[in-house]
């Protein structure tokens, strides 16, 4: 695990760590040293939706816990960070540092891998990478309908890989990386949820406005108002905050 400057100690969110790094510039500046540095570094995005299922399974909270970086991904950790610790803290989704490091590797000649999604959104955003990022080298890429993991494992190792990125969705996702971790030899592994989807254009990320307000779950719930349960994390996320924060008053 490569050290992080002071200034960005991780912050305890109903007992998941987050890492509140000051930009995306910050973010992969630290995934250079950690790739500079021979080092390794697993990183989870945390949203409320994922704390709040981490609440209920140990082995998941487990795995955030035992994350290199937690990223705030989204606005109710913004929040929390405020209520619970006084910290204003920015975003730093994965979706976008997804595209901040792709650049970066098209700069720095890093080597991409890209793992999951259905087979056609992962060659479609396979080639959508390289019309954005002409020096990009994406080594090797394989869907998420697979049953070796072993032989996966092995194919990125094989493609001398230095970002990977897997799109299972969470808690998929981080599962998977978190049990094969170790025989992974790529310095840094992300959970990118439905990025590849973004980039491939089967899915619809939200308009600017809403990612500049953080208010990206109001698009979806208007886009997709069938998930509308899935959208409840947000304040029910907060309540408990709240309820954590008065408790800590009431200790006082």
């Amino acid at each position: 695990m490569i050290s992080l400057p002071e200034s960005r100690r991780r912050l305890s969110i109903m007992q998941v760590p987050v890492v509140p790094f000051g930009s995306y510039a910050e973010a992969v500046e630290y995934v250079e040293d950690t790739i500079l540095s021979g080092g390794k570094s697993f990183c989870v995005a945390i949203n409320p939706e994922k704390i709040r299922r981490a609440a209920r399974d140990p082995r998941l909270l487990a795995i955030l816990r035992n994350a290199d970086v937690g990223i705030c991904d989204g606005i109710g950790v913004v929040l929390a960070a405020r209520l619970l610790h006084g910290a204003k803290i920015k975003r730093c989704t994965g979706c976008d540092l997804f595209f901040e490091l792709n650049a970066a590797a098209a700069e720095r000649g890093w080597n991409v891998f890209l793992l999951g999604a259905s087979p056609e959104s992962n060659a479609a955003a396979c080639a959508r990478l390289r019309e954005m990022y002409p020096a990009l080298r994406v080594v090797g890429n394989r869907d998420g309908y697979f049953h070796d993991s072993e032989e996966v494992v092995a194919e990125i190792n094989a493609a001398g890989t230095d970002l990977l990125f897997v799109a299972m969705g969470s808690p998929k996702q981080e599962r998977w990386i978190a049990e094969h971790r170790r025989a992974i030899g790529a310095p840094f592994c992300m959970g990118v949820g439905g990025t590849l989807d973004v980039v491939s254009g089967k899915a619809r990320r939200a308009p600017k406005l809403f990612r500049k307000t953080g208010t990206e779950f109001l698009f979806r719930l208007v886009a997709n108002p069938g998930r509308w349960r899935r959208q409840l994390a947000l304040p029910v996320f907060l309540l408990a905050v709240l309820g954590e924060r008065f408790a800590r008053k009431g200790a006082v």
